[in-house]
């Protein structure tokens, strides 16, 4: 075999040999993205479970179902304690919905799945005591979020 042949095949087969470690590169790039990004089901069930665990914490706890009770019929009565346990209880209820609506901002949540989800927190916040948005609001970004709350609960 002439040594020019040889040199060319060397060659071919370095160039073929670069392009499969450029493909292999993407290939993996590509699935270790698609692996790692949530899906819109897996962002449903993220809600899901944080309501869940929220609804969890008020059944077992029924000095929490007093201080609800309590900041819905006479919060001006509420001892310090008890007002700042309700309010780190409505804050993880306001972050479970900044969540959702992250998750659909950046579009992991469905469109459908984000509208049926925050309706359900704009509906469940009107039912609660205003003042859980109004003394957590500053704990939440500026900008659209705490804007969508805002215009919901006619705050501003």
């Amino acid at each position: 075999m002439d040594r020019r042949k040889l040199q060319a095949y060397a060659s071919l087969a370095e160039v073929i040999s670069a392009l499969a470690v450029v493909i292999t590169v993407l290939y993996v790039g590509y699935e270790f993205r698609r692996s790692s990004t949530v899906s819109s089901r897996e962002a449903d069930l993220i809600l899901f479970e944080r309501t869940r665990e929220s609804n969890r914490l008020l059944i077992e706890s029924p000095g929490l179902a007093e201080i609800i009770v309590a900041a819905r019929t006479a919060p001006e009565e509420m001892s310090e304690a008890d007002r700042l346990r309700f309010l780190a209880y409505q804050h993880d209820f306001f972050d479970t919905w900044e969540i959702g609506w992250y998750y659909h901002d950046v579009g992991i949540l469905d469109t459908q799945t984000w509208v049926e989800w925050d309706e359900w927190f704009t509906d469940e916040a009107r039912r609660r005591p205003r003042f859980g948005w109004t003394e957590n609001r500053q704990n939440f970004t500026g900008g659209p979020f705490r804007a969508h709350v805002d215009s919901l609960l006619s705050v501003g």
